[in-house]
C-alpha cells in the first residue's frame, strides 16, 4: 500500500498480518495504512489479519485497477509511459508534497513516547517470542495474551 499506483490481478489479496505473529505494527506503516484506507477497514485488517480480495480493495479505493494477468504488464507499462511523458520535476515535487501532506499529523514527544511504550509491552511479552518461534518453526502460534 506504499506504492503510488496499485494495479492487481483479479485473484490478488491484501492482508496486514503482524497480529498473527504477535508483533505490533510500526508507526510509519500504520500512518501509511490510515492514509490509504478507512479506519474501520484498517482495524478489521489489523485485528483479524485476514486477506481482503482485490475486488473489495478496488471498491475501498485501496488499489487503482484490476487487470487480468495476461494484460497487466502492458497496462502498467502504458501507465508508466503516461507518467514519464509529463514533467519529471513536476511529478516528483507533487509526489513529495503529497507524501508530506499525508503524514502531516501532529505527534507530541509525549504521545510518541506513549506509543513506543505500548509497543515495548508487546516486544517484552511471551506472545512476541511465541510469534517469532512459530514463524521460524512454520506452525500456528499459541498466544496467551501475556
Amino acid at each position: 500500500m506504499a506504492c503510488d499506483i496499485l494495479v492487481a490481478v483479479p485473484d490478488a489479496t491484501f492482508a496486514i498480518t503482524p497480529a498473527k505473529l504477535g508483533v505490533p505494527y510500526n508507526l510509519g506503516g500504520l500512518l501509511t495504512i490510515l492514509n490509504m484506507i478507512p479506519m474501520p477497514v484498517a482495524k478489521e485488517m489489523l485485528f483479524t489479519a485476514q486477506p481482503i480480495p482485490a475486488a473489495q480493495a478496488l471498491n475501498l479505493g485501496m488499489i487503482n485497477y484490476i487487470k487480468p494477468k495476461e494484460e497487466i504488464d502492458a497496462f502498467v507499462y502504458h501507465l508508466a509511459g503516461q507518467i514519464t511523458a509529463n514533467s519529471p520535476l513536476s511529478v516528483s515535487v507533487m509526489k513529495e508534497e503529497l507524501r508530506l501532506l499525508a503524514s502531516a499529523r501532529s505527534i507530541t514527544p509525549e504521545l510518541f513516547d506513549r506509543m513506543q511504550g505500548l509497543r515495548r509491552v508487546v516486544y517484552d511479552s511471551y506472545d512476541y517470542q511465541e510469534g517469532i518461534d512459530a514463524f521460524r518453526e512454520k506452525r500456528k502460534p499459541a498466544f496467551k495474551g501475556e
